[in-house]
């Protein structure tokens, strides 16, 4: 009798542990325009701070680096930078007119935003 529970139990642990078979929203960082932008800050940045022309190139650099951190600090992106990606399951079953169930979004009170956290960030979904 124990062994049949442990084996039940056992049973659940590992199918509780499966892949769920449904599809997924992935998010696209080439889509979301802010995140366009801080990669051509960056970059712009480094080639600037290359070049040392004296006392006010240096509080120029610094000051752009203040700018850009404050800048990466908020990331909003358009609702369309998340892409549904359907399972194979759910695109066997549905076919072409598959409808994407609904993103599921958490609102932000202080800034009065809808937003869904990516990878320890939280992008902020304008519209």
């Amino acid at each position: 009798m124990k062994n049949i529970v442990v084996g039940i139990l056992g049973a659940g642990f590992v199918l509780s542990a499966a892949p769920a078979f449904a599809g997924e929203w992935r998010f696209q960082p080439t889509r979301c325009a802010d995140l366009v932008e801080d990669r051509y800050d960056r970059a712009e940045s480094r080639r600037d701070e290359r070049y040392n022309y004296g006392a006010r190139d240096r509080r120029e650099d610094r000051y752009d680096r203040r700018e850009s951190r404050r800048d990466e600090a908020i990331t909003v992106c358009p609702r369309s930078s998340f892409v549904y990606a359907p399972s194979a399951r759910e695109n066997r079953a549905h076919g072409r007119h598959y409808k994407a169930p609904e993103l599921k979004l958490k609102y932000d009170r202080k800034r009065h935003m809808y937003y869904r956290t990516e990878r320890g960030r939280k992008i902020y979904i304008r519209g």
